[in-house]
């Protein structure tokens, strides 16, 4: 069980297996090798005072800036370090031992392509050649094929046309202590942005005056910088708890969002708010390649939006999580549940392909769950 404590409130997560200052003594030799030359502790370019930091990775193929957040400094240590090491095992797949057009390969895939997240306009068809790589089929013994190119992440600039088949996204890519650890993070992450999307930006106000527990010193830091929070409940269909937590503020007139999703309601509050946190830290940074212009050029004053028909009290989200959450007392149980949980939603069950380098030994993994949805930009 990890145990983190911010000004004296513990947070718990029992599927964690070591500590993050564990996690950081197993990680820290192999930075160099993937890449990570500095990591730098961004917390206080914002009043929130909210850990974060970053892991950059110079020769990144796609972004070079990683980012962690947490309840501790060292906790947004590890988390930016193991974002960092997840992406660098996704841009480093190498070439895949199966090439084969499409039609030779339908026989060995559990579900049918069209269930994954296809590019607008792909040119996908039966005689499309394409890599293939194993995954496994959570809650069997099974194996099935998945095409590679939905796995590598790679946004070098090459002369040359690609034609469109699959919209790759980091979705679902994720790390633990154990393989057990990364495939239930992965699965936790699926779920949220499936329930982000069908919140479509909306969802069910929690009043924040029934806000209590650990989430409560983060908004009070939030209030002390005078930045202003409103938490909505995503609706997901696998009763697993999804938070969306936005915030915004008169000097730095832009809402930022933060989500999580977990099968404890303050876990999952927790890690929406530090993203939140993290999200604006990261546009005042202005590091990420990914943020350009438009954040700032859109700041004005915030609108401010009706409040939901519908609230809910923060004990009412708590009461009302399935016991089957609360019995998942180890990490294999846990990935059991969501497994079947999101199976039982989409009639397809998740898939787990292992990226695992030995010569690393950090178990990364990436999460593709057929017929679950995801924003836009993720």
């Amino acid at each position: 069980m990890e145990r983190t404590v911010l000004d004296g409130v513990p947070v718990y997560d029992r599927h964690r297996c070591r500590t993050p200052a564990e996690t950081f003594r197993q990680i820290e030799p192999i930075l160099k090798r993937v890449g990570v030359t500095r990591i730098a502790d961004v917390t206080w370019l914002d009043d929130v005072g909210i850990p974060v930091c970053q892991a950059i990775r110079p020769n990144a193929r796609t972004l070079s800036v990683s980012q962690g957040k947490g309840m501790t400094t060292l906790h947004s240590v590890v988390s930016a370090c193991m974002e960092a090491l997840e992406v660098w095992h996704s841009e480093e797949l190498g070439p895949a031992e199966t090439v084969a057009p499409v039609r030779e390969m339908e026989d060995r895939m559990s579900c049918p392509l069209s269930a994954l997240r296809l590019a607008d306009r792909h040119l996908l068809h039966p005689g499309t050649t394409l890599e293939w790589s194993p995954a496994s089929v959570l809650g069997t013994t099974e194996e099935t094929m998945v095409p590679t190119a939905l796995l590598r992440m790679d946004s070098t600039v090459r002369p040359m046309w690609s034609v469109p088949l699959f919209e790759v996204t980091s979705n679902g890519l994720a790390s633990g202590n154990t393989y057990g650890e990364a495939v239930l993070h992965g699965l936790y992450e699926v779920v949220e942005r499936d329930a982000m999307a069908r919140a479509g930006g909306g969802g069910v106000r929690v009043r924040s005056g029934s806000i209590d527990g650990p989430a409560t010193e983060l908004l009070d830091r939030f209030r002390r910088a005078g930045v202003g929070v409103e938490v909505d409940l995503a609706t997901s269909p696998t009763g697993v708890v999804c938070f969306v937590a936005r915030v915004f503020s008169e000097d730095f007139p832009v809402e930022f969002c933060g989500s999580a999703a977990h099968g404890d309601p303050d876990l999952a509050l927790c890690r929406a708010l530090t993203e939140a946190a993290q999200s604006r830290v990261a546009a005042i940074a202005g590091t990420r390649e990914d943020i350009g212009q438009t954040v700032h050029r859109r700041t004005r004053a915030p609108s401010r939006r009706d409040a939901p028909a519908a609230s809910v009290e923060l004990t009412e989200v708590r009461n009302g999580v399935p016991a089957e959450f609360g019995a998942a007392a180890t990490t294999e149980a846990a990935v059991g549940l969501l497994v079947d949980r999101v199976t039982a939603s989409t009639g397809l069950r998740p898939l787990a392909v292992d990226l695992t380098r030995p010569d690393i030994g950090i178990p990364v993994v990436r999460i593709l769950a057929p017929r679950l949805t995801c924003p836009d930009g993720y």
